[in-house]
């Protein structure tokens, strides 16, 4: 006995030995690295093909359920050169080249009255593409999903009655709706960097999605035309009725003239003419052109005058025309009134642009209204110093001859009459020559505009790209998979490898123990097959706890768990079979008070049984029973006890123990888990080692993290851990290099399991 004390250490050394500190997890490394990933990557591959495959699928059945829409387009070039057939300046002007301008078209052509044309024209009302009422509901429609909450909420609370509509009041909503339709499908768009815009109409019939957008662009062109002709014709009405008005004007100054020379006899030469006559001739001739110089600037200044009081605009007396400056000024209001009218028809008087084109506008007339003002005082000055002049000749002539000033008179208001009928005569010609233009005009109009490329009906469908669609499917739920595949990973909350529980728990793991499929029986399989995977293993662990302490292999062992199901027992069943099988002397005791299960893995326990140890005067020869099969001893366990902790921590379980260590070669005890009760921690003060056993895949992680930390810190001699009921060919897949992968791969080299 004392030799056997001595070859598993005297309890000072174990005492001495179990004081080390606790092994904690290692810290985290720095992530995944690059193998890591494809080894997530390749035991995931099921998820990641299933995933791509399933989108991948519905993806494709979704865009083969779509309706195939055609894209027509056409390009219209807005013409920004002016093209003078005749020497005239145009009623209505071309485009400007600026980009304001090309946006202000693309507007246009973007405008529900366009659309509304274009429906008209084509009658789109009557097609069933642009009129819902017409359209028979598709495959998507009957599974629409804001469709069928739309009925339920109906048919749950009632949903409103529509107003029946009369027969003009659902055309006109029919032609709302085609107009929307159209314009929802319609793209108008300029690069920016031309003056070509393209105008673009994608519709499931191809010849219609053509016809749309040819339509839009003789629409568009025709519109200009209009406009022109429309601006021409109004030009030519004003000034047809204002040349009936000059004519009679002319025709009655004439008559006036004729008139006055032959009231004061003004048309008969005088013959003989002497010195003072000659003298009297040329005082006479010089006042008449003093008189006639003073008459012109006191008419043109009282003209002004007088449209000044009658509000009649001075700036379009001639006086003012002929001032440079005025006709400058001149120039620019209509320039900038031409601009305002353009603007006009584009936009509210509240738009900035007409703000800014009025204050223009206004900025113009008051120049022009100042530069008016200075030639009337111009023009007073010029009238006082012609009436000087006039004074001065008068009164010499009157020394002449006094009676000639009546003549003279005469001669100023007959030239008085000769000027107005010549003011009337110029402006009447003025206005028939611009109606003459005007007219010839109307025939030359032309666009501002031109097709350079007309819509011919696609071949293809614009949308879906069937391929295109697919292929960005299949890169997406690839990535959804890979995706899916990493969450995965990082949701698995089991122990998969003999390196995941050595990085995490901190712990050795002294093996991998192989699952067997439903209905075998693992603990048989040692002695039925001790070639196979499953034996081996459990070789291995045999092996890997004799060299667990070199010096002192532990004969006493604990096996453990965290919580039950994790093959704690057939693993302590197969463990103690496989010493006996190998010829060596191994005890099983079966020490869990509550929940024995030796007694259901082996024959049924005959007579006394572990409790029985306790009582008085306990026979050690009926306590140890033997297995038929393989020789084992073993001491199995009924259950029942009040005070397990109190039985297998006492001073007696020791010195059982000790009595038996020299007979066996190895004493396994199957304990609790260790969450469960603390009969484990307190068998592991009694014995040599302790394994503690971890179910591969099931158990999660912080489960059997806790389970370790109680077991080292409260309890004593861990020696490792073994993963258990281990899916070798799944473990295989995974690409672990550990025991599991070679059991998976390899299989056969243990032979032939049944």
């Amino acid at each position: 006995m004392p030799s056997s004390r001595g070859g598993a250490g005297s309890p000072p050394e174990r005492e001495a030995t179990d004081t080390r500190e606790p092994r904690l997890p290692p810290e985290s490394g720095e992530g995944l690295q690059l193998r890591d990933m494809l080894d997530v990557l390749k035991r995931r591959r099921g998820v990641i093909a299933g995933c791509t495959l399933l989108l991948t699928v519905l993806a494709a059945v979704i865009v083969l359920q779509l309706t195939p829409r055609y894209t027509a387009e056409t390009e219209v070039m807005l013409d920004t050169r002016k093209r003078q057939v005749v020497d005239l300046q145009a009623v209505m002007s071309g485009l400007q080249s600026d980009s304001a301008v090309v946006r202000s078209e693309v507007e246009v052509l973007q405008s529900p009255a366009l659309a509304g044309k274009v429906v008209k024209k084509l009658d789109l009302t009557a097609n069933k593409i642009f009129n819902l009422r017409l359209a028979s509901p598709g495959f998507w429609d009957r599974f629409n999903p804001a469709a069928l909450v739309k009925d339920w909420v109906g048919e749950i609370f009632g949903a409103p009655e529509a107003p029946a509509l009369g027969p003009e009041q659902q055309k006109q909503a029919d032609f709302d709706t085609a107009v929307a339709t159209v314009l929802d499908h319609l793209v108008i768009f300029n690069d920016g960097r031309s003056y070509i815009i393209k105008i673009r109409f994608d519709c499931p019939d191809p010849v219609l999605a053509a016809a749309v957008v040819n339509t839009y662009a003789d629409l568009y062109l025709l519109g200009q035309l209009d406009a022109k002709f429309a601006a021409t014709k109004r030009a030519s009405d004003w000034l047809d009725e204002h040349l009936t008005e000059l004519k009679q004007k002319v025709k009655a100054s004439d008559e006036a003239i004729q008139f006055f020379k032959q009231t004061h006899h003004l048309t008969q030469a005088t013959n003989g003419i002497t010195v003072s006559t000659q003298q009297m001739s040329e005082l006479n001739s010089q006042l008449i052109i003093a008189t006639a110089d003073r008459a012109q600037k006191e008419a043109n200044l009282r003209q002004v005058q007088e449209m000044i009081r009658n509000q009649s605009g001075a700036d379009s007396a001639s006086q003012v025309l002929a001032s440079p400056v005025i006709q400058k000024l001149k120039e620019q209001q209509a320039q900038v009134r031409r601009q305002e009218a353009e603007l006009s028809a584009r936009y509210r008087p509240a738009h900035p642009a007409m703000i800014n084109i009025r204050a223009e506008l206004a900025d113009l007339n008051k120049k022009i209204a100042e530069e008016v003002n200075s030639i009337i005082r111009g023009m007073s000055n010029e009238v006082t110093a012609a009436r000087t002049r006039e004074t001065t000749l008068r009164e010499q002539l009157q020394l002449l001859q006094k009676t000639n000033a009546q003549q003279d008179t005469d001669q100023v208001e007959l030239r008085e009459l000769e000027r107005q009928a010549d003011a009337n005569r110029a402006l009447y010609e003025n206005f028939l020559n611009r109606f003459k233009q005007t007219t010839a005009q109307q025939d030359i109009q032309e666009s501002d505009a031109s097709i350079i490329s007309a819509a011919i009906v696609p071949a293809l469908p614009s949308f879906p790209k069937k391929f295109a669609f697919i292929g960005l499917a299949f890169a997406l739920s690839l990535v959804c998979g890979v995706l899916l595949a990493f969450v995965l990973e990082q949701l698995d909350n089991g122990f998969r490898s003999a390196e995941q529980i050595e990085q995490l728990a901190g712990v050795s793991c002294l093996g991998i123990v192989p699952g067997l499929p439903a209905g075998r029986r693992p603990h048989d399989v040692v002695l039925q097959q001790p070639v196979s995977s499953y034996a081996e293993a459990i070789r291995s662990v045999r092996t890997a706890l004799r060299f667990s302490n070199v010096d002192s292999p532990p004969k006493i062992v604990v096996v453990t768990s965290s919580v039950p199901e994790e093959g704690k027992s057939v693993f302590s069943v197969s463990l103690a079979r496989s010493v006996a099988r190998s010829g060596g002397r191994a005890l099983l005791i079966d020490c869990d008070l509550r929940h024995p299960t030796l007694s259901g893995l082996l024959a049924e326990p005959k007579g006394a049984d572990l409790v029985s140890l306790f009582g008085e005067g306990a026979d050690l020869s009926q306590l140890i029973q033997v297995d038929e099969e393989s020789s084992l001893h073993y001491i199995p366990t009924r259950g029942g006890t009040a005070n397990p902790q109190d039985l297998l921590g006492s001073q007696q379980m020791k010195n059982f123990l000790d009595s038996v260590r020299a007979r066996y070669d190895l004493i396994v005890l199957d304990a609790p888990p260790v969450l469960a009760v603390t009969d484990a921690l307190v068998l592991s003060h009694a014995a040599d080692a302790a394994l503690f056993m971890v179910r591969w895949e099931k158990t999660p992680r912080p489960i059997a993290l806790g389970a370790l930390k109680l077991l080292q810190t409260q309890g004593r001699h861990l020696a490792g851990v073994v993963l258990t009921r281990v899916n070798v060919r799944k473990h295989a897949r995974y690409g672990y290099g550990d025991y599991g992968y070679y059991y998976g791969r390899y299989g056969n080299y243990y032979g032939k399991e049944a």
